[in-house]
C-alpha cells in the first residue's frame, strides 16, 4: 500500500480515503497556525485577533466539510476539536481581545488580559492538536 508522504499508511477498508481529510487539511491548519503576525506577542491586540480569525476560518471550513460527510460519526474527534475552537473564538471576539493592551495597569485589565491570552493559547493549541485528529476513528 502506498502511503502519503509524512502521513503514514491506511489500513481500513476505505483504503487511502481515510487519509483524505488529513492530506487536505493538515497543511492548511499548519500554515494558518504558523502565520502568526509579528505584532502578535501576548495573545491580545489586533494582530492576534487577525491570527485567531485566520485559524478559525480554516477550522470552520473543516467542520462544515466533516459535517457534510456520510461517515461524519467516524470523525468525532475532528468535530469536537473544531467545535471547541469555534466556541473559544466566539468568546475571544466577544471579550474584545483586540482592544486589550499588552501592558496592564489595573486588576480588571489584568484579568481581561489573562482571559484573552488564555483563549488565544487555547485556539492555537487546539488547532495544532486538531492536526492529529484528522483520521477517522476505527
Amino acid at each position: 500500500m502506498a502511503a502519503t508522504a509524512g502521513y503514514g499508511g491506511s489500513t481500513d477498508e476505505q483504503g487511502g480515503e481515510s487519509l483524505e481529510l488529513e492530506a487536505k487539511w493538515h497543511d492548511r491548519i499548519s500554515e494558518a497556525v504558523n502565520a502568526k503576525p509579528d505584532g502578535c506577542k501576548a495573545g491580545v491586540g489586533g494582530a492576534c485577533e487577525t491570527h485567531t480569525a485566520a485559524v478559525h476560518a480554516i477550522t470552520e471550513r473543516l467542520h462544515k466539510e466533516v459535517e457534510a460527510r456520510p461517515d461524519k460519526d467516524r470523525y468525532q474527534a475532528t468535530l469536537d476539536g473544531t467545535t471547541a475552537i469555534n466556541e473559544q473564538y466566539d468568546q475571544y471576539f466577544t471579550e474584545l481581545c483586540a482592544t486589550v493592551p499588552e501592558t496592564t495597569v489595573d486588576a480588571a485589565t489584568t484579568q481581561k488580559f489573562n482571559t484573552c491570552s488564555g483563549l488565544y493559547t487555547s485556539i492555537i493549541t487546539g488547532a495544532n492538536d486538531l492536526q492529529n485528529n484528522l483520521r477517522p476513528s476505527e
